[in-house]
């Protein structure tokens, strides 16, 4: 019991805010450090990634008498145009299109492939390092998956909606999100720091200390004086 008091006793708000004030600098270090750490890993060591999307539409000639059981199936069949979409039979014509400067498995990992929910959209997301080659892998990939959704799914009409973009600026790094994650991770230190500063600190600092840790009233002090200053 004596020892959670000691415990709640150290950990006073006030001497918290008070510590933390005169240890100011601590915080306006740990900024500079983290920051500067976060823009040298986004600007120097990170390789930027730009995205482009592009999305396509998949339709029947009777789509005018399509009933609620037919949507249901509809939607459930959109998974397998997805698998189509990143197999083999769609990134070999792929790559065969852009003249082999990627392969298979680049192709596989740069593509991602989403269905909104309770629609018949794809949307077809590709991420390299160069802007460019994003959108015409984009445009390459809608471009096969029309012909072989159709061919090999017996869909009848696949529409390209959107083609790909030519991303500005790169999606990863997020320099702005980098900043904050790392003004967080200073913050925390800083924290870190003053509890540690006001949990380990035995230092007594006058009378009222002496009462508050040692439950001891003081009576009195001695003036501390300078044995050299004395003699002389």
């Amino acid at each position: 019991m004596s020892e959670d008091n000691s415990i709640n006793s150290k950990l006073n708000f006030k001497d918290i805010f008070f510590t933390a004030l005169n240890k100011w600098y601590i915080l306006f270090i740990a900024l500079l450090l983290c920051i500067s750490a976060s823009l040298i890993y986004s600007y120097f060591i990170v390789t930027p990634l730009y995205r482009s999307t592009g999305k396509i539409y998949l339709t029947n000639k009777d789509a005018g008498k399509i009933s609620t059981s037919e949507i249901a199936i509809s939607s459930y069949l959109t998974k397998d145009y997805e698998n189509l979409i990143t197999d083999r039979a769609v990134l070999d014509e792929v790559s065969s299109r852009l003249g082999g400067k990627y392969s298979y498995a680049e192709l596989k990992r740069a593509v991602y492939i989403e269905n909104p929910e309770d629609t018949r959209f794809l949307e077809i997301t590709v991420t390299t390092a160069s802007p460019n080659d994003s959108k015409k892998i984009v445009d390459t990939v809608c471009s096969v998956a029309q012909e072989k959704i159709i061919e090999l799914l017996g869909i009848d009409r696949v529409t390209i909606i959107r083609g790909g973009n030519v991303p500005q600026s790169p999606a990863v790094p997020n320099v702005s999100l980098n900043i904050i994650k790392s003004a967080i991770i200073a913050i925390l230190i800083f924290a870190a720091a003053v509890l540690a500063m006001v949990m380990f600190n035995d230092k007594i600092n006058g009378p009222e200390d002496v009462e508050k840790y040692l439950g001891i009233s003081v009576l009195g002090n001695i003036p501390y004086q300078n044995r050299n200053k004395a003699k002389r």
